[in-house]
């Protein structure tokens, strides 16, 4: 038995009943066996002398010391004053008990609802309080469960700004709103308990109660008086136009069918003064058009004619500009990049003559190598002049198709093995769904254009990142490296024909790549995103809405 507890049943003043043989398992089962927090308080120390293993674990501590050093100032969230101190004291001397409904907090400041009893004894002529804290937290979680569910009754029924009326199998009316009561000119609930008939106008009585009964018996939710003229009476007997919309429910075995009804004489007036103006409207503008027309006629087609042809002057200077820039850039760029690759072709060549022996044949092969990567950057690189060029007549169209992304995704990796520096590896990740409906063939150009500058662009040993995300329809395709990067001016016409970075001079490029991309992108209904950090790393990201 622990000792704070041991201490507290020894003590026989608190307990009339010590001397029955029971009496310290009697103790013990009221203490230790509750459901609530039970303590003794010293009122003269200010200090707990017990409290039950349920109020320890209540409060998140371990024993009585655990408790003082925890909360050496109470456990209430609202701490009390010295005045309320005194309230209560004040309040226990004259009536032994104080009880109270508050918040407490535990160790971990978690708020709980508690019932708080505290009673006053003496013990050897010091006083003591007996506190006892019930959890009320789940009652006060329902209490305020039922205030919201009133309040919100109150705000969508009471005051919604439509009239609301409710009534039984017999037609009676058991609720209506204030919006309605006003609307039908009664005090509020005097509709109450009346027939839904007195809202009706007398000669549609009888042909309304048939309409009632057949809606009883198979009850829909549905909209009424589309097409029709509808109106209600009010107390004076006057009518008014209104709209309604009919629903239904059951609370338990009983049905209840309930009206919305809007008072549409506003809108009836607007409706007609509409028709009227408009009416008015459309005969001055039948004059002013017939007036207008023969004299703007022929003006208005002088200026289209003057706007197409400085429209189409316009957009065939531009394509010319634009042809002859990149007529000029092909040049200086083919005659670049093909002199590197058909250089080191012609050396190879002229190295092989000299191996001929068959014991050579490795040195052989390591040329013929050469050969076989400098055709395909050759192969490469005219493909991405094709590419621009059917990129720039509008000639690629997207075929859509369902495939499996990380499938495409390893044949990616595959065949970009054969450009892989020593050392260099991909590592990919997939989530969400694996299917995807996209162009599959400019998507693979996407991920082998993005891979490859990554590898291109990264020293030996590195590790290129490659990240795919398909959900709710929008694929995230992400390519990290850890290369030398790209600067922030460079960021700005990264995506620009023939740009090269400015770090980037001396690695074998067309600067077309990029830009490809992009413009694949747009096909696929997508763009492309970068960011990047000199001799960090860069990341570039393709959002595509499939």
């Amino acid at each position: 038995m622990p000792y704070h507890q041991k201490e507290l049943i020894d003590n026989s003043s608190l307990n009339p009943f010590m001397n029955l043989p029971v009496s310290q398992a009697l103790l013990a089962t009221v203490f230790e066996n509750t459901p609530s927090f039970m303590g003794v308080y010293n009122v003269n120390t200010h200090e707990f002398e017990f409290i039950n293993q349920t109020g320890l674990n209540m409060l998140c501590v371990t024993d009585l010391e655990d408790f003082k050093k925890v909360f050496p100032h109470g456990f209430r969230k609202d701490k009390l004053s010295i005045k309320e101190h005194s309230e209560i004291a004040e309040h226990l001397m004259n009536n032994k008990v104080w009880s109270e409904e508050i918040i407490f907090e535990n160790r971990v400041k978690d708020e709980f609802w508690g019932n708080l009893q505290i009673s006053l004894f003496q013990d050897l002529g010091i006083p003591h309080y007996f506190v006892r804290i019930t959890d009320i937290s789940s009652r006060k979680k329902t209490e305020q469960q039922v205030r919201d569910e009133e309040n919100r009754f109150e705000a969508l029924f009471m005051h919604a700004a439509i009239g609301i009326i409710m009534v039984n199998r017999e037609g009676k009316i058991v609720l209506s709103n204030h919006f309605a009561d006003v609307l039908f000119g009664y005090q509020r609930g005097e509709l109450m308990g009346n027939q839904l008939d007195i809202l009706i106008p007398q000669n549609i009585k009888e042909q309304h109660q048939k309409t009632y009964q057949s809606y009883t018996q198979k009850p829909q939710d549905r909209a009424m008086g589309v097409g029709l003229d509808l109106n209600g009476r009010r107390k004076d007997g006057s009518l008014f136009p209104v709209e309604i919309s009919l629903s239904h429910f059951k609370s338990g075995d009983t049905p209840y069918y309930i009206s919305f009804i809007n008072d549409t004489t506003f809108k009836k007036k607007a409706e007609t003064d509409l028709l009227n103006k408009n009416s008015e409207i459309k005969k001055l503008n039948d004059s002013l058009e017939k007036e207008v027309v023969n004299r703007t006629n022929a003006l208005v087609e002088t200026l289209k004619s003057l706007e197409r042809s400085k429209l189409e002057l316009e957009i065939a200077l531009n394509k010319e500009k634009e042809l002859g820039e990149l007529k000029s850039r092909f040049v200086s760029m083919a005659s670049h990049e093909f002199r590197t690759p058909l250089t080191a072709i012609q050396s190879a060549a002229s190295l092989i003559e000299k191996y001929p022996k068959t014991e050579e044949q490795d040195k052989r092969e390591r040329h013929t190598q050469r050969i076989k990567a400098a055709v395909g950057n050759l192969t490469d690189i005219l493909e991405e002049f094709l590419s621009v060029g059917k990129l720039e007549e509008g000639k690629i169209e997207t075929k859509m198709s369902a495939f499996d992304l990380p499938e495409l995704m390893q044949e990616c990796i595959i065949d970009l093995t054969s450009i892989t520096r020593k050392g260099q590896k991909i590592n990919y990740q997939h989530s969400g769904d694996s299917i995807v409906k996209l162009d599959k063939s400019l998507l693979r150009k996407i991920i082998i254009n993005l891979c490859s500058n990554a590898l291109k662009f990264s020293t030996e040993n590195s590790t290129i990142d490659v990240i795919t995300d398909f959900q709710m329809d929008s694929l995230v395709l992400k390519v990290s490296d850890k290369g030398i990067g790209i600067s922030a001016e460079d960021q700005k016409h990264l995506f620009d024909r023939f740009f090269r970075g400015a770090n980037v001079t001396n690695i074998q490029g067309t600067g077309l790549g990029l830009h490809i991309v992009a413009r694949y992108a747009e096909l696929l209904n997508g763009k492309v995103t970068v960011e990047s950090e000199l001799n960090v790393g860069t990341t570039f990201t393709v959002t595509i809405k499939s």
